[in-house]
Parts: C-alpha cells; sequence; structure tokens
C-alpha cells in the first residue's frame, strides 16, 4: 500500500489541483517537467485533476509518454520544510503489483498497465475514482508539500516537481 501512495504522489505531482472534499482545498503553487525537452513522460500544461465534494478525483487534459521499457523513480516528499518520505520505486513492477483500486487510480491518470509502453499521448475522459474512504485522512496532509521526482528510464529520464498548498476551509 506505502508504494502505491508513492505511485499517486508522484503520478499527482503535475496535476493542478483543486480539492474540496471533507473542507479540503488544494492549490499547485509550482509544476515543473524539470527533464527538458527529453523527458520520456511530461505532464500537459493543460492538465488538470480536481477532487470534487463526493470524494472523486477527476482528470482533464494530457499525458504524454516516449517508448520505454524500465521505470525506477527516485522521489522525496516534504510537508512544511520536512521530508515526509523518500526513496526509489520500480514503477513498472508497482504496476504489476497494484490491486484493482491501485490500477484504477493508475488508468484515472493515464499511466500504462504495463511495461514496455510505446510512445502515446494519453488524454484523461470522464473517468472518475471514488476516494472517500481516504476523507478522514487528509488532515494529515495539510500544508505545504514538495514533490520531486527524478524517473530513470532505458530509453532516457523523467523529472517532475510540483508544490502544492493543501487548506482547508
Amino acid at each position: 500500500m506505502l508504494r502505491l501512495n508513492c505511485l499517486f504522489l508522484l503520478s499527482c505531482l503535475g496535476f493542478q489541483a483543486a480539492l474540496a472534499c471533507n473542507g479540503y482545498k488544494a492549490k499547485l503553487v509550482k509544476m515543473e517537467n524539470c527533464a527538458g525537452e527529453d523527458a520520456i513522460m511530461t505532464v500537459g500544461s493543460d492538465f488538470n485533476l480536481k477532487l470534487n465534494k463526493k470524494c472523486e478525483l477527476v482528470p482533464s487534459g494530457c499525458i504524454s509518454n516516449k517508448p520505454f521499457g524500465t521505470a525506477v523513480a527516485k522521489f522525496k516528499v516534504q510537508k512544511d520544510g520536512i521530508v515526509m518520505k523518500e526513496g526509489k520505486i520500480d514503477l513498472c513492477a508497482a504496476i504489476d503489483q497494484a490491486s484493482s483500486e491501485g490500477k484504477d487510480m493508475l488508468k484515472l491518470f493515464g499511466a500504462p498497465s504495463s511495461c514496455p509502453v510505446a510512445e502515446e499521448k494519453v488524454c484523461a475522459n470522464d473517468h472518475a475514482v471514488d476516494l472517500s474512504k481516504y476523507k478522514a485522512m487528509l488532515g494529515m496532509a495539510r500544508g505545504h508539500l514538495i514533490i520531486d521526482s527524478e524517473v530513470k528510464h532505458d530509453t532516457g529520464k523523467s523529472c517532475i516537481h510540483a508544490e502544492i498548498e493543501i487548506t482547508k476551509n
């Protein structure tokens, strides 16, 4: 579950969020695709993710992938200047081991269902994932979050930096 949570956080990096679940809201302060033009995975500047009042994640926009067979992420999650979690995760192995709920979450973000991955542009649709069972945990995320992820692929690298402010009304 911890790996899935980390994968979820990494997936959220580039997504502008407007949360309205259990009184919580989030504002994307900053988002950068930091691997330059040669990045293997990039989040479009038009990508948006909202958590509605029903506690459903609803995406819009596109994610682009160049071909890759491996994806090992080095990540760090900070909250209010304190490192909460850092480590490495094999994203391809995590996909294989994900629960059906986890795979549904990955589908939401346009993530591939297995590796290797062909070149593709995945655009969000009307798919939504119900997160209502997690709404009591949103208080633990309140604050200024900084999420950095560098992913090494067999064909290059990807890098995403995001800063998100989570508040409660």
